[in-house]
């Protein structure tokens, strides 16, 4: 008897999505079953950029990377928060000195005493509440989110595995599969993003062992 291959649904962005898909592929050493259907869409907002921003940047998204690469010409040192953020902001010119795995670990490591943070609406970890330097900060996007189609939801009543990677996502999914979430697992990236979910009784809540794109593909695979 074939042993059932699980399903994927991916919720990310398009671009994210597809590239979650690269990366598991290539660690799969073939392509998952997958369903890429986006619950979020970035909007780019307006925002009044100084001549000269602060140096250091700090990046936590490769959006506000790829944001503020076609805003500004400005370039300059960057703190940046995971490998693939780093490698981004490297590829459009910034100087990157920092790369550490999580916010936290960034602010426990230290930051200059004044710096600029790009960054979204919806922010999961405040850096400027909690670290001591004196932070600017310019909101270049917002998340938007995007209802579950029908169509999809008939597909994964069946069972499918959902990697989660925000609180903001998180809530969404909360509302948008109440009452079908017996079949499903989600795989979050930290124990805060499954709060929602052992909140409204869902069952299948697995968190990755370290809050790291990295990590995420390793928790995927093992159930691919």
């Amino acid at each position: 008897m074939t042993e059932k291959i699980p399903l994927l649904l991916i919720t990310r962005p398009r671009k994210q999505s597809e590239q979650l898909v690269d990366d598991l592929t290539e660690r799969l050493g073939g392509p998952p079953k997958f369903i890429i259907h986006p619950m979020i869409s970035i909007k780019e907002l307006k925002v009044n950029l100084p001549k000269k921003l602060i140096n250091p940047l700090i990046f936590t998204s490769q959006n506000a990377v790829s944001i503020l690469s076609k805003k500004t010409s400005q370039r300059g040192e960057a703190y940046c928060v995971g490998l693939k953020v780093a490698n981004l902001a490297k590829l459009n010119g910034f100087d990157v000195i920092s790369i550490s795995e999580t916010v936290e670990k960034m602010i426990g490591s230290g930051l200059p005493e004044r710096c600029t943070y790009l960054r979204g609406e919806q922010i999961t970890t405040d850096i400027a509440s909690i670290s001591t330097a004196k932070i600017d900060e310019y909101i270049l996007y917002t998340q938007v989110l995007l209802e579950l189609k029908n169509k999809t939801k008939h597909q994964i009543s069946k069972g499918c595995i959902i990697p989660v990677y925000s609180e903001n996502m998180a809530n969404h999914l909360v509302n948008c599969l109440s009452g079908q979430n017996d079949f499903i697992t989600v795989v979050c990236i930290s124990n805060k993003v499954s709060e929602p979910f052992k909140k409204h009784g869902f069952e299948n809540i697995i968190v990755s062992p370290e809050p790291t794109s990295e990590a995420m593909i390793d928790a995927l695979a093992i159930r691919l």
